[in-house]
């Protein structure tokens, strides 16, 4: 797939839902679409300054740095969409394994 086909496809299957989150006991919600692009932005950020630092390089930064690539923000959603799906499937195996009980 390309980046914005994935894109496009992942807004559709996930544009009705929401997360919810509650700091200092006031709830909001928010589209999903939108946290896994803010989770993969915000780690793109941080790899950023990562790099930057000189906690790792990649191979084209050895010389001078320089950014890394916009289309890393695609992986790192990619990441937090499995990262969601895993914890969904572990809720669901264990709160089946209590109603087993």
């Amino acid at each position: 797939f390309p980046s914005h086909d994935m894109a496009g496809l992942v807004f559709i299957l996930f544009y009705r839902t929401k997360v919810y989150f509650t700091p200092k006991q006031k709830t909001y919600q928010m589209p999903v679409p939108l946290s896994f692009f803010l989770i993969g932005l915000f780690i793109w950020l941080a790899e950023n300054m990562a790099t930057f630092l000189g906690a790792w390089k990649y191979a084209y930064q050895h010389k001078n740095w320089s950014m890394v690539d916009t289309q890393k923000i695609g992986s790192w959603i990619l990441m937090s969409i499995v990262s969601y799906l895993i914890v969904m499937e572990l809720k669901f195996l264990k709160r089946n394994r209590r109603l087993d009980r």
